[in-house]
């Protein structure tokens, strides 16, 4: 129950309005802290509830009667910000607060237009907002707290200058609030040199990976688009998202989706603006049955049933594997986590077993069918007893264009 916390009639009326009766670990630890006004670090899986741990006890401060920005909300991509300033204000529901998103590649103009209104709360990307810091259009002299979401994200792309401009620009007793499914070393040390007595919260998600299936499939490197085909069809995955490292490889293997008949669409970091808007629009609204994407494209996106991710290639780390598998399994819903590995891929599974403390499963294909495998006794390369499928169409997986006739 959310009674211990005393959040305002209109918050509480808007969790039973979603169904959300109880709080998650991480917001039972988080809220009262921020409460409390302390510095906290909080790592916390993806899908485990971190938004609303942050979001609840800020609009729960905010003085509707001061017409500045009192909170400032960051994210490491535009995606991302626009998803936490609509759940800001889909939560101020019924109080008098005003949010707005403040990102690149939008309208500034448009951005700047409406700040005129006097939003109590701001959702930005560093480079946007301190754009418009500079030009003399924000005021931040007001802002009490403010929120680094997914900041091992901010500090691995470079966006941390811009960050520390923006605590440089507020008041020396604001609160810092630090958000991430994985706490770097480098965040730990930036954490220490802005923030005042950190709280370093690690919130065991009952298991947010827990109630995610991982799984396996072994398949040679020039098969996997077929293996892909086949996996998604026994499965029967209505919508699901397939991770690349490469972004040259995200529209050649849309281009091999659709031609297999699946609505496919692709998105990465570097794509223009409309080009992600129009993914994750029609992923949301389902014209899409698979959203081929790498791990920036996708960071932090939160669409709602997705029940399957397909791992093409393999994470470069169990951090981003950790990321990838928590687009499915949102909130209390199950998914599936599905690794295709090459013979070369497969000693990979081990390491992320042992960093994560899971288990992945090997199974496999028959007639259609999928099928459980027993693990062989050590996960290493070429191991034997390996799940490997049998070939079907020979499909290259190699660059866009390079099919074997």
């Amino acid at each position: 129950m959310f009674d211990p916390y005393e959040l305002p009639a209109f918050l509480l009326a808007n969790l039973q309005r979603d169904g959300i009766q109880e709080p998650t670990p991480v917001q039972a630890q988080a809220i009262p802290l921020v409460q409390a006004g302390r510095d906290i670090v909080a790592q916390s899986q993806t899908g485990s509830g971190k938004t609303l741990a942050f979001l609840l006890p800020l609009l729960q401060k905010i003085d509707v009667s001061k017409r500045d920005a009192q909170v400032l909300l960051l994210a490491p991509t535009r995606e991302l910000a626009v998803q936490i300033e609509a759940t800001a204000r889909k939560y101020s529901e019924g109080s008098e607060i005003r949010t707005q998103a403040l990102v690149g590649g939008a309208n500034i103009d448009r951005q700047l237009e409406k700040l005129r209104e006097k939003p109590h709360v701001i959702v930005g990307t560093p480079g946007r907002v301190v754009e418009i810091l500079e030009r003399k259009k924000l005021k931040v002299h007001e802002v009490k707290t403010i929120v680094l979401d997914e900041v091992d994200e901010m500090i691995a792309s470079g966006l941390i200058r811009d960050v520390e401009k923006l605590i440089k620009s507020t008041l020396r007793d604001r609160q810092l609030l630090f958000f991430s499914a994985t706490v770097s070393q480098s965040a730990r040390q930036f954490a220490q040199q802005w923030m005042k007595e950190p709280e370093f919260l690690t919130a065991e998600a009952g298991g947010v990976l827990g109630k995610i299936e991982h799984v396996w499939f072994g398949t040679a490197k020039v098969d996997k688009p077929d293996t892909l085909r086949r996996l998604v069809r026994a499965y029967e995955a209505e919508r699901a998202m397939v991770f690349v490292n490469d972004p040259d490889r995200v529209w050649w293997l849309v281009k091999e989706m659709r031609d297999m008949g699946f609505t496919a669409e692709g998105m990465h970091g570097d794509a223009a603006k409309i080009q992600r808007e129009k993914a994750m629009s029609g992923f949301r609204e389902g014209r899409y049955q698979l959203l081929v994407a790498t791990d920036l494209g996708a960071r932090g996106i939160d669409v709602e049933d997705v029940s399957h991710v397909f791992h093409f290639d393999p994470a470069p780390d169990p951090e981003h594997y950790v990321h990838r598998a928590g687009r499915t399994g949102r909130g209390t819903k199950s998914g599936v986590s599905v690794s295709i590995m090459a013979p070369d891929e497969k000693f990979i599974i081990g390491k992320f077993e042992r960093a994560l403390k899971i288990r992945i499963w090997p199974k496999g294909l028959e007639q259609g069918k999928i099928v459980k495998r027993n693990p062989p006794a050590r996960r290493t390369a070429g191991a034997t007893g390996a799940p490997v499928l049998p070939a079907k169409k020979k499909v290259a997986a190699g660059k866009p264009g390079k099919k074997k006739k």
